[in-house]
């Protein structure tokens, strides 16, 4: 996929986890934390290629690649994303905060990849 396809790629993603907000009886947490997956891998793949003229697009290694290009604060978003990720789809993790964590960390991916 080129970088276009994954800036609309990403476009999609936002406007299916836009179906599921608000979800304030915290319904769909897990779909939350996997479309941001999908959301943030698509937008760092975009920025990558757009700011190092890097392709990647899976998800393994691509926190190395970051802290590799001097990227480590994009690197943690993804990670914790990971994390939160594994927590809700494999485990039993309370949800907490975690829809408006997943909201503000495509926020801040969307920034970055605008600077």
């Amino acid at each position: 996929m080129n970088a276009d396809g994954h800036r609309k790629k990403a476009s999609e993603i936002e406007g299916s986890l836009g179906e599921l907000l608000p979800d304030s009886e915290g319904r769909h947490v897990v779909a939350v934390v996997e479309l941001t997956f999908g959301i943030l891998l698509h937008w760092i793949a975009f920025g990558m290629e757009k700011k190092f003229g890097k392709h990647v697009d899976t998800h393994v290694g691509l926190p190395r690649e970051l802290r590799r290009l001097g990227q480590r604060k994009i690197a943690e978003v993804f990670e914790t994303m990971d994390t939160f990720r594994a927590g809700r789809w494999y485990g039993s993790k309370s949800n907490g905060d975690v829809v408006e964590r997943c909201i503000a960390s495509i926020e801040s991916i969307k920034r970055w990849v605008q600077e």
